[in-house]
């Protein structure tokens, strides 16, 4: 029964590898076969109706992550029951600019009786960051204030609307000012 129980649990880490691939290389067609009708996303927490997951980059963060061009590796793949869970590294040109080299995140899929995602949630995990963020604040507090507050509104960073664009801006224009070089070329 425990050979079954593995071979069911590395089927679903399978399927939840494929759905990824197909995620991030833009295949909706191979992502939709694996999103169960109504399927949802959370973020931090499983609670509430959370949003419709869809197909190709759609919610909050969509047009940030393509903006950005965010590249994520997943590792550290778990089966508990119809959940997989895995550790997921991001680098995008956000964390470039800030120097940031930011602790992972986890990822958490649920899976229907037919093996299609019925649910996904992104949770932070803890750890240790480095990053500019706070100098980046205070200078942007100090010269565009009202800026500052538009692209993180009550100090939270927003994802919606032109504020990837309009953070970008913001970002090299602090890197300018304060003598850092701007590269947005991916670091070793």
């Amino acid at each position: 029964m425990l050979i079954f129980a593995g071979c069911a649990g590395e089927k679903l880490i399978r399927r939840a590898q494929a759905y990824s691939n197909a995620h991030s290389t833009g295949d909706l067609a191979a992502e939709s076969r694996f999103l169960a009708p109504n399927a949802r996303m959370w973020y931090e927490m499983r609670t509430g109706d959370g949003e419709p997951l869809k197909p190709g980059r759609t919610g909050r963060y969509a047009h940030w992550d393509a903006f950005f061009h965010s590249k994520s590796t997943l590792s550290g793949w778990t089966v508990h029951g119809r959940e997989v869970t895995a550790t997921v590294h991001e680098t995008n040109d956000f964390y470039r600019l800030l120097d940031w080299q930011p602790a992972p995140y986890q990822m958490t899929w649920w899976f229907d009786d037919q093996n299609r995602i019925e649910g996904a949630m992104v949770r932070s995990l803890p750890g240790t960051t480095k990053s500019r963020m706070q100098e980046f604040r205070t200078w942007a507090s100090q010269n565009r204030a009202a800026e500052l507050e538009y692209v993180m509104p009550k100090g939270k960073l927003d994802p919606t609307g032109d504020r990837a664009d309009r953070m970008k801006t913001l970002l090299l224009e602090w890197r300018e000012a304060v003598g850092l070089p701007i590269s947005l070329n991916p670091q070793p």
